[in-house]
């Protein structure tokens, strides 16, 4: 189903504040992302201030709800753990996520809203900008661990995610270009394995897994979606093991090191099991609301000094940790909405059957919640802009579904 509006409207602002949204939060990498997130974000506050009260109904969307009750488990914390400033920001860091209530707003008042395949063309060409630069610092300029002026494990995500996205241009139309998009996760994987980031590989994996055993499902009996598939894993597979071989030697035992994170063996990844343990520890102490933002690198470099003290590190690395610290088991429920905000759309059985918002609700799910498993991706940063976009344009799409079928109805 198309998301083009029918219905002339004098939207020519929304359509642009959606279109500004969309390609900001997605296709610059590295560095860029950065200015792109803000970009976004300026975006989403202006739609948010013109369109907020004419459009308040789509804040009472379940997607919508689940971010506002989620900003305001954060908040309902606070009296309990205040410190100081710092522990002001916890909700702060959650605040980005409106992003996708103010690209929601913008579905009735736009008098265009992007089809699938031009949002899954943003993606698939964000992860190969981001595997372009990354592959010219790596072999060019000799960079171990490029990421574009990022740190490597987000300009790894970035592309993870954006590459990831991309697959929901497969599930929309009849042409055989729409396979082109099954690259977008292939760019993404390569980027990930460039920077040489566990977190991300997995995250690439995790999405592409997920994204093509959902798509065999629907076009299994289509030949040249078979072919299509094959040649793309064949090409991942290719890569993955060019890249090995040239140096990147972390993916060949991805699983194996993966789980150091989460224990001390004696390594380099004993920082990250320290963080995680003392994430553990606070939850423990304080298991209803946590110990508060500002506490917890505090309580990390007590418990380990050896590992944590004086490494400049300003959370705990992953979202699970963070939210738990920070929050306690309100801050765990916190994320687990967060996560869920893009199921809730498929509450509604028309959203159900437009497969390429089923597709996308369930890669955004997966991709923020493997990418955040071992990395922190919710905050002021670019990883949470992209998912808050991104959850945003369905959302909008979504809303667009909705109207149409209302306008189309007999008792309209």
């Amino acid at each position: 189903m198309s998301t083009a509006r029918s219905i002339p409207r004098a939207g020519s602002l929304a359509s642009a504040l959606l279109l500004i949204a969309i390609c900001s939060a997605i296709l610059p990498p590295g560095y860029g992302a950065y200015i792109g997130a803000y970009l976004a974000l300026v975006a989403s506050i202006v739609a948010l201030a013109i369109y907020g009260w004419s459009e308040r109904t789509a804040v009472r969307h379940p997607t919508s709800l689940a971010i506002l009750v989620a900003i305001s488990l954060v908040i309902m914390t606070l009296p309990f753990v205040y410190r100081g400033s710092q522990d002001l920001l916890a909700p702060v860091l959650v605040l980005p996520m409106l992003a996708t209530i103010a690209m929601g707003l913008l579905a009735r008042p736009a008098r265009w809203v992007p089809g699938v395949p031009t949002f899954a063309l943003v993606c698939c060409t964000a992860s190969a900008i981001a595997l372009i630069g990354g592959a010219y610092q790596h072999f060019g300029l000799g960079i171990y661990r490029p990421g574009l002026g990022n740190n490597p494990i987000h300009y790894g995500s970035l592309a993870v995610m954006a590459g990831g996205l991309a697959l929901v241009g497969v599930a929309t139309g009849t042409s055989s270009w729409r396979y082109f998009f099954l690259l977008g996760p292939v760019f993404g994987l390569a980027a990930a394995v460039i920077s040489d980031s566990r977190g991300p590989m997995l995250g690439a994996l995790a999405m592409g897994g997920v994204g093509i055993v959902t798509l065999f499902v629907w076009l299994r009996h289509d030949r040249w979606f078979q072919v299509a598939a094959a040649a793309g894993v064949v090409l991942a597979v290719t890569i993955v093991i060019y890249l090995v071989g040239s140096g990147n030697a972390r993916i060949a035992g991805i699983l194996h090191s993966g789980l150091d994170i989460f224990r001390f063996s004696g390594g380099t990844d004993d920082i990250r099991a320290a963080l995680y343990a003392s994430a553990i520890e606070m939850l423990r102490t304080s298991p209803v609301v946590g110990v508060g933002l500002g506490q917890i690198m505090v309580t990390a470099e007590t418990l380990f000094p050896q590992q944590v003290a004086g490494t400049g590190l300003e959370n705990l690395h992953a979202d699970w940790a963070n939210f738990g610290a920070m929050a306690g088991g309100l801050g765990l429920l916190a994320w687990l909405l967060l996560l869920a905000a893009p199921l809730l759309l498929l509450l509604d059985a028309r959203i159900r059957s437009d497969r390429p918002t089923l597709l996308g609700a369930i890669l955004l799910t997966t991709g923020q919640f493997t990418l955040g498993i071992s990395n922190a991706t919710f905050g002021i940063l670019p990883q949470t802009t992209i998912y808050a976009v991104g959850l945003g344009y369905f959302l909008a799409r979504a809303r667009c579904i909705a109207l149409e079928a209302t306008e189309t109805s007999p008792q309209s």
